[in-house]
């Protein structure tokens, strides 16, 4: 078994080392607002086939457990009337984070194509870049260039 360093650590143990190298660490959280009840369907459907490799009877059940989801809110003793939900999944379910990292696994990959540290953990991204202080200009410049790239 491969041991895994948690997200919390790990990010320690790389400032550590930042600090013994003599580096700046820059620490940037990026918090998706709403993110769980944006996750188009579409989209999540596609990745689950061309980046995941899941095709025939198990995408057609994943297309099932996502089509057609209704809720509704009950206040007190009132309920609202149902709605279908056209897009996001389920936060309170074992599938929901799942598929909602699934969903957002671009985004790791395009982080990491810009040469950035970073960990991601559901909705939340953070990028921790370390850099000689000589480079506090350029590293800065590099870092708003990857947000706007992660931005569009």
């Amino acid at each position: 078994m491969i041991p895994v360093t948690p997200p919390k650590q790990y990010i320690h143990d790389h400032l550590i080392s930042a600090i013994g190298s003599q580096k700046v660490s820059c620490l940037c959280l990026l918090d998706l607002s709403a993110a769980f009840d944006t996750t188009d369907h579409d989209i999540l459907i596609t990745r689950l086939s061309s980046w995941f490799g899941i095709r025939g009877s198990v995408l057609r059940w994943f297309k099932s457990y996502l089509s057609s989801r209704c809720f509704r809110v009950k206040c007190e003793t009132d309920l609202s009337s149902w709605y279908i939900s056209s897009c996001g999944v389920s936060q309170g379910t074992v599938l929901g984070p799942l598929l909602f990292v699934m969903y957002t696994t671009p985004l790791s990959t395009l982080i990491s194509s810009c040469s950035l540290n970073h960990h991601l953990y559901a909705d939340d991204t953070h990028l921790f870049p370390s850099f000689l202080p000589t480079h506090l200009d350029s590293s800065i410049d590099h870092l708003h260039n990857a947000l706007d790239r992660i931005s569009s």
